[in-house]
């Protein structure tokens, strides 16, 4: 939102000038988030304690806890450079690689956990997040590269790098919001059992990858053609992209979400079900994966909205929405978890009330067109076919006993009914915007 409008314009006006402001952006953004991750590191107890007071009454867990802080925080400075190659990326229009990057911290997760686990126990974890971030560097890097970007260490303090700060004031105060309500959730999780900050950790986990994959992308996609449509003053080409960002994110991210709640403990038992986690683990982390999944359709949807206000150089809304969300979040956590009793589920249906709330706030304040015909319509076909899915998915289930097999039947049963379904149904969204978007 701060980066793609100004080096857009240094990039087209000043070429040597937009090398400068990359290279010096790139330094102080580095030199920041290692001096967060060095102090972060030293006072790694007094952080688990901030964060996780319910530790304190157990020494053994804490120290735990404060040696996977340690292990695990430089990957803030990998992900931090992963994100700016992703950032100058986008501008060259390369989207799917940099989207697809989170996936290889998923894979490394999944590689640890089953091959060092035994070894390591759950510091395996810690290790695969530090291994999995210079995975996703390596493959930015490495585009980057090809590209024909340059990279140096420069700290000269240019205008642009004023104009920059300015602009990330408020999405570091968006980010700070969202790590606040991170904090409550792990508070409230570390009250309410052993294990609870761990089962909706890996429910996470699960529910993050198509975030990853797909949302990530769409919105960074969205951001530099709306961005240059804004600039245009083409407001039909603007609103003709944002509805169909939206459409997408419909059709790809429903039947995502039905297919955590269908196949999700089957998920669940082949990444993490062995050792010392048990199938009381299992059930646990299930519950916490099926209250983020009903969160999904959501916040995929909030990635284009807040692409639009970005792309207008409105970067308050979005601000705004977040802390929306995020007020509403805790207040439905503290219902759900110590008046209703939902224990884990009721932490992640509460997580996910937040990306309601957000989306509500976003379409509420925007001042564009939107197709709600098409896009109810789209929704309709989509809902459709996400039933036929879980039909088909449900219709398998007795037939199968080995859960690596259903899953990955399930996975190819589920795309061809789906798929297939959305074909009779004459629905062309996916078809139109992948031939255009992920290059």
């Amino acid at each position: 939102a701060a980066f793609i409008p100004i080096y857009t314009k240094l990039k087209n006006e000043h070429p040597h000038r937009a090398q400068n402001y990359v290279s010096s952006l790139f330094s102080y953004y580095v030199l920041i988030l290692s001096i967060i991750t060095f102090f972060a590191v030293i006072f790694s107890k007094i952080l688990i304690l901030v964060l996780a007071p319910g530790f304190s009454k157990n020494p053994q867990i804490l120290e735990t806890a404060s040696n996977l802080v340690k292990i695990v925080f430089p990957y803030l400075v990998l992900i931090g450079i992963v994100s700016f190659f992703t950032a100058v990326l986008n501008t060259k229009d390369r989207f799917f690689i940099p989207a697809v990057s989170p996936a290889l911290l998923n894979l490394s997760f999944i590689a640890f956990a089953f091959f060092l686990s035994s070894h390591f126990g759950i510091y395996s974890l810690a290790f695969g997040a530090l291994f999995g971030g210079f995975l996703q560097v390596l493959l930015t890097f490495f585009l980057f590269k090809k590209e024909g970007f340059k990279i140096s260490f420069s700290f000269k303090f240019i205008d642009e790098i004023k104009t920059t700060l300015n602009r990330l004031l408020p999405a570091f105060a968006s980010f700070g919001v969202s790590q606040f309500g991170f904090v409550v959730d792990t508070i409230l999780a570390s009250l309410i059992m052993a294990g609870a900050i761990s089962y909706l950790y890996y429910a996470n986990r699960i529910f993050q990858l198509p975030i990853g994959v797909f949302a990530v992308g769409l919105g960074n996609a969205l951001l530099v053609s709306l961005s240059k449509y804004y600039a245009e003053k083409n407001q039909n080409a603007f609103d003709k992209d944002l509805n169909n960002g939206l459409r997408l994110a419909v059709v790809i991210s429903l039947p995502a979400s039905i297919g955590m709640i269908v196949l999700g403990k089957e998920i669940i038992e082949i990444l993490f079900q062995r050792g010392q986690f048990s199938q009381t683990d299992t059930n646990y982390t299930y519950q916490a994966l099926i209250g983020y999944a009903v969160g999904l359709l959501f916040y995929t949807l909030t990635r284009p909205f807040k692409s639009a206000f970005f792309a207008k150089e409105d970067v308050k809304t979005p601000l705004y929405s977040t802390i929306a969300g995020i007020l509403g979040s805790i207040l439905f956590a503290v219902v759900f978890v110590f008046i209703l009793n939902f224990g884990v589920f009721g932490l992640a249906l509460a997580s996910s009330t937040a990306g309601i709330i957000n989306l509500i706030y976003l379409y509420y304040f925007y001042d564009g067109f939107i197709n709600k015909k098409a896009f109810l319509i789209t929704f309709f076909k989509s809902s459709i076919a996400s039933f036929f899915m879980a039909v088909a998915i449900y219709a398998l289930k007795p037939f199968i006993n080995n859960s690596f097999v259903l899953v990955f039947s399930g996975i190819l049963l589920a795309i061809f009914v789906y798929f297939g379904v959305l074909i009779l149904l004459k629905e062309d969204i996916v078809k139109n915007l992948l031939k255009r978007r992920f290059k």
